[in-house]
């Protein structure tokens, strides 16, 4: 049983790391992020382990880089999330002379420290994403899943679209980006992923969503109604927050 544990995570893992890196630029938008429990009393070895063994990564050409956070709230707090973004899924049938190699390293160096891993795929839903030129001094990530009832995708969407559109149009001050989940959650699962530096930076922007929205609806009113028949097609469920770490997600640039 441990041993087909440990196969498991190289295969979680190192595999995610063989992927070509894809360009900034005109990408299908897939992620792969993965859920790390780390053994009792082995994180600090664990992000030690994880951080040389990213720097040793960067010598292969084709290689994933991978950001990772800790996770500071909700049931998995304690735990990291590892996530590379911006791929083609044709990256993810790229294959190297050096995955074997890989393998070994990552067998003996970092998974003797993980407990258990989950992968999840996400395509980013560009339309309806705002971000930052820059994510220098961005910190904390809140993520939130919604789970779009079966029937409604099509009114959801137009709806948030509207939301997206108004609010970009009015300077809103804040950061975010939708995510279908696509492998690896549920049907319909979405994620809402805000951008923040720092605790302090989540308090509610001036103007509020709630100004900005209900001037362009006409009202509390015409608010209040907008939000109630956006909300009926879907659910909330989870959400929490990660803070980066930029030490384990450094290739010794």
């Amino acid at each position: 049983m441990r041993m087909n544990m440990k196969l498991a995570l190289i295969c979680v893992f190192t595999c995610l790391f063989w992927l070509s890196p894809a360009q900034a630029q005109e990408n299908d938008g897939i992620a792969t992020g993965v859920l790390i429990t780390p053994k009792a009393g082995h994180e600090e070895t664990l992000i030690k382990a994880i951080t040389e063994y990213h720097h040793w990564m960067a010598q292969f050409e084709g290689h994933f880089e991978y950001t990772w956070y800790e996770i500071l709230t909700g049931p998995h707090t304690g735990k990291y999330m590892a996530r590379s973004g911006n791929h083609n899924w044709a990256d993810f049938d790229a294959e190297y002379d050096w995955q074997e190699e890989s393998d070994k390293v990552f067998a003996s160096n970092v998974a003797p420290h993980i407990e258990s891993a989950q992968r999840m795929m996400t395509e980013e839903m560009n339309d309806y994403s705002h971000w930052p030129e820059s994510f220098d001094g961005y910190t904390h990530f809140t993520v939130e899943n919604w789970y779009i009832k079966t029937g409604h995708n099509s009114k959801f969407r137009r709806s948030l679209k509207k939301i997206v559109d108004t609010l970009k149009a009015n300077d809103y001050k804040s950061y975010w980006g939708f995510f279908s989940v696509v492998s690896g959650g549920h049907g319909g699962q979405i994620q809402l992923v805000s951008a923040n530096k720092g605790w302090a930076d989540m308090t509610d922007a001036d103007p509020s969503f709630y100004d900005i929205m209900s001037k362009e609806l006409g009202g509390q009113e015409a608010f209040d109604n907008f939000m109630a028949d956006w909300g009926s097609t879907f659910k909330t469920g989870n959400n929490w927050t990660v803070r980066l770490m930029p030490e384990a997600s450094d290739y010794g640039k």
